[in-house]
């Protein structure tokens, strides 16, 4: 008889179980340690674990308004918008296989606290990849941007998919005339693979 492993599953981490994950990422959102565990101490981190547990990927999830460098970024980039309740999801870490998964509890999580969910994706080689993943989740590309003094970042907001019509398609790689739709208040709101590369739809939501 085959005995089935039991899918993953979806369950807040530790300080601990977090660090192990994001010690061994590039990304400089969770550098140095002393401002995760600020992070860790005013929100909390959402994984994917394995059978036996053991956590396989994590993203954090912070209260928009907490006293921390990411979230005080953004709401100095949201100006009066981001004077009230959000949340804000910081990059993956871990098996990025596990993104769909991640994003829809960390998403879910974020949702019960009210107000606008955003998250953040350094804009590194494996960003344009894990892009689609995003926008398949319900989140909207608003942005691309340095926050707090870090390489650029993509900064999506998570919209209702009723708000997505008429679509213009830009190619990612035609970086001036999407930095000048994102400026004028479009969002990328979903992706397709051409055979010149990767093309986003904007639409005014």
């Amino acid at each position: 008889m085959q005995t089935l492993e039991p899918a993953v599953q979806a369950r807040r981490l530790s300080a601990e179980e977090f660090c192990l994950l994001a010690r061994r990422e590039a990304s400089s959102l969770y550098r140095p340690r002393s401002e995760v565990m600020r992070m860790l101490t005013v929100g909390q981190a959402f994984g994917i674990c394995g059978p036996r547990a053991e956590p396989l990927a994590a993203m954090i999830e912070l209260p928009l308004a907490a006293d921390v460098e990411a979230a005080a970024a953004l709401r100095q980039m949201l100006g009066r918008q981001g004077l009230g309740r959000g949340s804000v999801l910081g990059p993956p870490v871990g098996d990025r296989a596990l993104l769909p998964e991640l994003l829809q509890a960390a998403l879910r999580a974020a949702g019960r606290h009210g107000g606008q969910v955003w998250a953040v994706l350094e804009a590194d080689a494996d960003a344009e990849e894990l892009l689609p993943i995003y926008l398949e989740a319900g989140l909207a590309l608003r942005a691309i941007r340095p926050l707090n003094g870090l390489a650029p970042c993509w900064l999506f907001v998570q919209v209702p998919r009723a708000c997505r019509a008429d679509p213009v398609w830009v190619p990612l790689s035609d970086r001036p005339r999407l930095a000048a739709l994102l400026g004028r208040g479009w969002s990328a709101v979903d992706s397709e693979t051409t055979a010149q590369g990767t093309a986003l739809a904007l639409s005014l939501v």
